[in-house]
């Protein structure tokens, strides 16, 4: 390759980071509400979720799922700093201090990386009408470039490590700026790439999408019946799952556990943001139809059938081997890509 064949080649790659930075600036910004999701989400996750992470930490998720381990460092420590990468428009992070404040704990300071000044505009001024400025502050910053180099006792990453390209540099710094008896802290997806069905998982998932009532199948998003499962790829529009299935085995190489839980694979699928409008938890069929989705997505996951596609976890800086879910270990939840 000449010189200058090398020039057009990185010229061609920085345009197309740049076009999938615009896409996910525009995608969130875009959002007044981005965490909205069906009603039956909820309630599949008060009914299978939150009481198998209830019975793995002692205590349900939620904004608990955070602050439970920042209220623990913030007893034992004269000061706690807490990093959240990806903080979007700042919900997480400014609940969070407004629990800490309603507590009158002031030894925590919580800081927000995020890649959109939009929305870090919006975090702070969320956090100035809070009264809680003090105790949160927010910075703009791309995390697929670079990361803060202090030393945090804990870090956030909720939702946002299936958004990150260069996911060795990321795990690499949170390593790096954790403390010894540091936490990473993260709700997310670790499944295929662009949030897509591995070859195992799309069989079951087609089967059942092709003997399921026709009510089922209706996009809500764009009011379109999908007669077969629609197996996108998310990430050619922005970030969203670029390197879903590179987080667990990168993640596993540096860092232990503490408490991990993985789930899914199948029930997504069908009570996503498109199609889980079409459910509502006071209609038996359809919550008997879940529940059978979610049999079948557990059995499969115990029986090695398929790997997870989600995880609840905190990652250790030192190489701990702590609790898991049955026999869900990190480590067993990888799946292999050679297809």
């Amino acid at each position: 390759m000449g010189e200058g064949e090398g020039m057009e080649t990185q010229v061609s790659e920085n345009k197309d980071y740049e076009k999938r930075v615009s896409g996910e600036r525009r995608h969130f910004e875009g959002l007044a509400n981005f965490s909205a999701l069906p009603e039956i989400v909820n309630w599949w996750s008060s009914k299978y979720l939150a009481p198998r992470i209830q019975e793995l930490l002692g205590y349900s998720g939620g904004y608990t799922f955070y602050l439970n381990p920042i209220l623990a460092a913030a007893e034992n420590n004269k000061r706690v700093t807490v990093a959240s990468i990806g903080s979007g428009d700042g919900e997480v992070e400014n609940a969070l201090a407004k629990l800490l404040h309603e507590r009158n704990i002031r030894n925590v300071k919580i800081v927000g990386f995020e890649l959109s000044n939009e929305l870090v505009s919006k975090a702070k001024n969320k956090a100035s009408s809070l009264g809680v400025s003090k105790i949160v502050s927010f910075k703009s910053v791309d995390v697929n470039k670079s990361f803060a180099s202090s030393k945090f006792d804990l870090i956030i990453a909720n939702q946002v490590l299936h958004h990150i390209i260069n996911l060795e540099q990321l795990l690499d710094s949170c390593h790096a700026s954790l403390k010894d008896d540091g936490l990473l802290m993260t709700r997310d997806m670790i499944g295929k790439n662009g949030h897509q069905c591995w070859p195992e998982a799309k069989t079951v998932v087609d089967k059942i999408w092709s003997e399921m009532p026709e009510r089922y199948k209706l996009n809500c998003r764009n009011g379109e019946n999908s007669a077969e499962f629609p197996n996108i790829d998310f990430s050619k529009w922005g970030f969203e799952g670029t390197r879903s299935q590179d987080i667990l085995p990168l993640i596993n190489e540096r860092f232990g556990y503490s408490h991990f839980y993985a789930f899914g694979g199948i029930v997504e699928r069908f009570i996503n943001r498109a199609y889980g409008p079409n459910y509502s938890s006071k209609v038996e069929e359809d919550t008997h139809f879940v529940d059978g989705i979610q049999k079948i997505n557990d059995e499969l996951i115990d029986n090695k059938k398929i790997t997870p596609t989600q995880m609840v976890a905190y990652f250790s800086k030192r190489k701990l081997r702590g609790q898991v879910w049955l026999d869900r270990t990190p480590e067993s939840c990888v799946r292999l890509t050679d297809d």
